[in-house]
């Protein structure tokens, strides 16, 4: 198998073959909504929160490359034991999401600053961004170029991921695509990385995806990987791997992989069997089809 290489700031994140098997643990209020359950979700505090990243995080960084933490609920939490070979990505937005609810906008977060960074060690910072067809980018711009240019000062990596917000009623036969490759294009811009939707996705159907991924791969001149976000747990799997011979360079992703233990009564055991299997699956996926994809090229 070729190793694929990644560009010097993005060397950190993927490990000696240059495999991007990055892990998300930056989920706030729709964390706490899943930790709700049939409860109310005002009930949950965020000790709850801390307590499942902590847990989350010690079990899963060794089998990960990255992974992305959020500064309220776990960048500084003890309890959280990160695996020395596994990078951090620290995430630099302010969600602005209701209870029980979808992200509706976010902000650069001011808070961390050049000297956060630094004292974390983080190897990258992620951004963000909901993409909506009828607003102006300059709105858009407004978010990211602070964000780039706190990357630039503290000399790390740049990942800004975009979220295509749907028209009401929906979207249209292929205006999902559309939007996806859209935003990718617009907000990839400077960033060093790029975290994208899976595009060419829809639900129970993967057949779409490797068309749409070697299209995004040619619309953009950074790397990228795919998120979770709206693809159903038991389609990911193929979706990565067809997103990868596409182009896509791995993933960064959580509640495919985590999302089911949260309830669980022994959580621990959760996390370590099919968590772990999941993320190990992954990893192993990427490493193939990266593979297969160097030998075609």
């Amino acid at each position: 198998m070729n190793a694929t290489v990644l560009p010097p700031r993005l060397q950190p994140l993927g490990d000696e073959e240059g495999t991007l098997a990055m892990l998300a643990l930056d989920q706030r209020e729709s964390l706490r909504a899943m930790l709700a359950g049939d409860d109310e979700i005002q009930s949950v505090p965020d000790a709850s929160l801390v307590d499942f990243k902590a847990e989350a995080g010690t079990v899963l960084t060794p089998h990960a490359t990255a992974v992305l933490l959020d500064r309220l609920y776990a960048l500084d939490e003890p309890g959280l034991q990160r695996a020395p070979e596994c990078a951090l990505i620290l995430a630099a937005d302010i969600l602005h999401q209701p209870a029980g609810g979808p992200v509706v906008r976010t902000e650069f977060d001011e808070h961390v600053t050049v000297r956060v960074i630094e004292e974390s060690a983080a190897a990258a910072l992620k951004l963000l961004v909901m993409w909506r067809a009828d607003k102006a980018e300059d709105e858009r711009r407004a978010i990211v170029d602070p964000f780039l240019q706190r990357c630039a000062d503290a000399g790390v990596a740049a990942v800004v991921e975009g979220i295509v917000v749907p028209p009401e009623g929906g979207f249209a036969a292929g205006e999902r695509d559309a939007a996806v490759i859209a935003a990718a294009e617009e907000l990839s811009v400077g960033a060093d990385l790029y975290k994208a939707q899976v595009p060419g996705y829809a639900p129970g159907e993967t057949q779409g995806v490797r068309a749409q991924a070697e299209l995004l791969t040619s619309r953009l001149q950074v790397p990228w990987v795919v998120l979770s976000n709206g693809v159903q747990a038991e389609d990911f799997a193929e979706a990565v791997r067809q997103a990868c011979l596409g182009g896509a360079h791995g993933f960064l992703a959580g509640r495919a992989i985590w999302a089911d233990t949260v309830l669980d009564a022994d959580r621990s055991a959760s996390l370590r069997q099919r968590s772990v299997d999941r993320l190990d699956e992954l990893r192993g996926i990427v490493k193939a089809a990266r593979g297969d994809q160097g030998a075609a090229g």
